[in-house]
């Protein structure tokens, strides 16, 4: 029977038990409505409710019987979870927690039959492994493996986003809890490939959203891996897709605008178009490489994935040749190949194999084609030890980037490398960004006029723009210098070149001779450009020039520099370019008031908030603004400079007696919270790289590990304390809009004072 609790009755609510939190819960599974299971079900829909998430809870207790009142929450249901009382497909996410684990195991098929039945897409299942020190017994404690299994066998599949929830490596030490994220899959599909259905091509094709253990963590591992160098708008092609769940997990975790997924087994495109081929982005189709590809257009292709597939093909140089061809200027390719898994012969003794590769064979064949941009050592469970006679050894998940130069003594199970085509040359092949809709483009000014502006559009998407770009320094600065060689000294792209170098340069990755100083010195004096573009490079040299001479201790020339980018009228390019000002405007002043001119600094930091407030106030007041999602991103960060620039106004009496206090207050916003999360996440990165002897392919101690948990669950608490401090942000946000209304009244007056000087 179910029954409805009284609204009166006196509620003890736990606190929300999901690893990760609630917000984790929607931002893999969405805002559909929940149906939270488990002993901690009111709470976690009181936490759902207020992010607007329309959920219902059913409590589950031991022995499958509803638990006493107190331990539910206000609009919760009495009811079993092996009987469900609600429709079939009712819920697009069932949210289980702390609830199976008290079930017999012989009523554990019967449950997730229920589940399924109720749920039209999505579960999020989490178990405990152990069995608990207090509190009701555990009926049911088993391993993340036989809870998988049971549900693969119950009709649901990973969900694509199952390795953001849990990492890769972290799966070598799962703790007392596991997080389960699974998709349900369609009847059809299911109907069509039962999980007996696979077995007989195990040893060729397997659906890896369907397994579990470490081969499945590797696989769908490397295509996370891959979606991570997918960018907005990208045509993706999955070459010898094999089953499709790859092609899929692309399609489900990036903003690509395609995905087509080729192999040459005509049982494996059946399955995959069955299983993975619904939408109309995706789409799946029969052929064997090199051939196959013949039908693609050149330059059409922004991103080819191939994995385990360069040593089943004969003429693997051909393929290359082929992807090569297909891909747009500046496109990657991301592919994977066993690391040297020769026996006593020197072959592979996997039949299906034709190639035996290693770190000098993979990279020379790449690079025969590709600028090579990381490469990356993968270990599943095993490893060819580095000592020439053909021994294994057992070892655990690691995903570890391998340095270009080195090529002996990397023990990990596959080598993956990411390679981009090379954007120099491509001026005439025809530019389109597939990231930005008309309307976007037109709303963000001259930022997105690549096609007009630039006689080699596609530089920008590989060398320039922020998370699109190669973050290899080596290949910019390459492509860099290859640009300014090919291109006229005032132009859009030599200016994008310069600024390359100088950015490298400021980070210390390359050093700026004297002909180049000049160079970007030339750049920035010469006169108006009717190209709209040569702006914006001039005002991102200038700025960087500025930083360059902080650097080597010419003040003089810092402050020039900065000057020169708040006297520049950079929203006649475009609202993006705020940025500039707002950070010279803030440095500036600093730099003015540690030489005792307290006077010029508040001036300079007035106008620069003054001017950079009312572009921004002209630009969003236009009708029919349709900004790009990265214009908000550079508007967003001009603002929280603009508010660091009116704290330290506000506080300016006290930097030169009480420093610490002026900088406690004009300091306390949003991007130094974002500065100290990121060293502190760089950090502990750079930690687990190195391992704990500084060896990058070497894994920790338990004590390091433990003690690298220690840093992370300090890095959470930095995340917390971000989270925390939004609505004092809030307060302090409009507070700072009084101050600039109050700063916009006295305009007139400092503009005449401003031209009287």
């Amino acid at each position: 029977m179910v029954k409805k609790m009284s609204p009166h009755s006196e509620v003890s609510i736990a606190k929300p038990t999901v690893l990760g939190g609630i917000e984790r819960v929607i931002r893999t599974c969405g805002l559909s409505n929940v149906l939270s299971l488990g002993r901690a079900s009111s709470a976690h829909v009181a936490a759902l409710l207020k992010q607007g998430v329309e959920a219902v809870g059913l409590p589950e207790s031991p022995a499958n019987k509803p638990i006493d009142n107190e331990h539910v929450g206000d609009g919760s249901l009495f009811g079993s979870v092996v009987q469900l009382p609600f429709k079939d497909r009712e819920f697009g996410t069932v949210l289980v927690v702390d609830c199976l684990e008290y079930l017999p195991v012989g009523d554990m098929e019967k449950a997730l039959a229920e589940i399924r039945r109720v749920a039209n897409r999505y579960v999020w299942l989490q178990v405990a492994t152990t069995h608990a020190e207090q509190g009701p017994e555990r009926l049911t404690v088993e391993d993340r493996a036989w809870w998988e299994r049971l549900c693969f066998q119950a009709g649901f599949r990973k969900h694509p986003a199952y390795y953001l929830v849990n990492d890769y490596e972290g799966l070598n030490n799962d703790g007392s809890v596991v997080c389960i994220l699974l998709e349900r899959m369609p009847d059809a599909a299911e109907a069509a490939y039962p999980l007996s259905s696979l077995d007989e091509e195990r040893s060729l094709h397997m659906d890896m959203f369907r397994d579990t253990g470490t081969r499945s963590d590797a696989h769908i591992g490397r295509y996370h891996f891959a979606a991570n160098y997918v960018r907005p708008g990208d045509v993706v092609l999955d070459a010898a897709c094999g089953l499709g769940y790859g092609t899929y997990t692309l399609k489900g975790l990036t903003a690509a605008s395609s995905f087509r997924g080729i192999d040459g087994s005509a049982s494996a495109i059946a399955y995959a178009n069955t299983c993975y081929g619904q939408d109309q982005s995706i789409s799946f189709s029969e052929g064997f490489l090199p051939d196959c590809l013949n039908s693609i257009p050149d330059n059409s292709v922004d991103v080819v994935v191939c994995f385990e597939t360069l040593e089943h093909v004969e003429r693997p140089v051909d393929v290359l040749k082929e992807f090569h061809r297909i891909l747009t200027p500046g496109g990657r390719i991301i592919s994977s190949v066993p690391n040297d898994w020769s026996d006593e012969t020197g072959e592979d003794p996997n039949p299906y194999h034709f190639h035996v590769y290693d770190i000098p064979k993979f990279t020379s064949q790449m690079e025969g084609y590709f600028d090579v941009e990381h490469l990356f050592g993968q270990t599943a469970d095993r490893v060819k030890l580095a000592n020439g006679k053909c021994e294994w050894e057992r070892r655990p998940r690691q995903l570890r980037e391998i340095p270009l130069d080195r090529t002996e003594g990397v023990e990990s199970e596959w080598l993956l490398a990411v390679a981009a085509k090379s954007p120099i040359g491509s001026a005439d092949v025809p530019y389109s960004d597939k990231g930005y809709t008309e309307e976007e483009c037109v709303s963000t000014g001259n930022a997105l006029a690549f096609a007009r502006d630039y006689k080699n559009p596609w530089l920008v998407r590989s060398m320039v723009a922020m998370g699109s770009r190669t973050s290899n320094g080596r290949l910019r600065e390459k492509w860099a210098r290859q640009t300014l060689n090919e291109s006229s000294p005032d132009s859009p792209d030599a200016g994008a070149a310069l600024c390359v170098l100088a950015y490298l340069a400021l980070n210390r990755e390359v050093v700026i001779d004297a002909d180049m100083n000049e160079a970007i010195g030339r750049y920035i004096a010469a006169g108006d450009s009717a190209n709209p573009t040569v702006l914006r490079w001039k005002v991102s040299l200038a700025y960087v020039q500025g930083l360059l001479s902080l650097s080597f201790g010419d003040r003089d020339e810092a402050k020039k520099q900065l000057r020169w980018v708040l006297d520049a009228n950079v929203e006649s390019f475009s609202v993006t370019l705020l940025t500039k000002p707002a950070q010279a405007g803030y440095l500036l002043g600093l730099l003015e008031a540690a030489d005792g001119d307290l006077t010029a600094a508040r001036q300079t930091w007035r106008q620069a908030a003054v001017d950079v407030q009312s572009a921004m106030a002209q630009y969003f007041s236009a009708p029919n603004l349709t900004p790009a999602p990265f214009v908000l991103r550079e508007t967003s960060t001009a603002m929280l400079f603009c508010g660091r620039i009116l704290a330290a106004d506000k506080y300016s009496a006290r930097l030169a007696k009480e420093p610490a206090a002026f900088f406690s207050n004009a300091v306390n916003d949003y991007l130094s919270e974002i500065e100290r999360l990121t060293s502190l996440a760089l950090k502990f990165e750079n930690q687990l790289l190195a391992g704990p002897t500084g060896n990058p392919h070497s894994y920790g101690s338990a004590q390091t590990i433990s003690s690298q948990a220690a840093q992370l669950t300090e890095l959470r608490k930095y995340v917390l304390a971000l989270e925390q401090s939004r609505n004092e942000q809030k307060i302090q946000m409009e507070e700072l809009r009084q101050y600039i209304a109050d700063l916009e009244e006295n305009r007139s007056n400092l503009m005449q004072q401003l031209k009287r000087r």
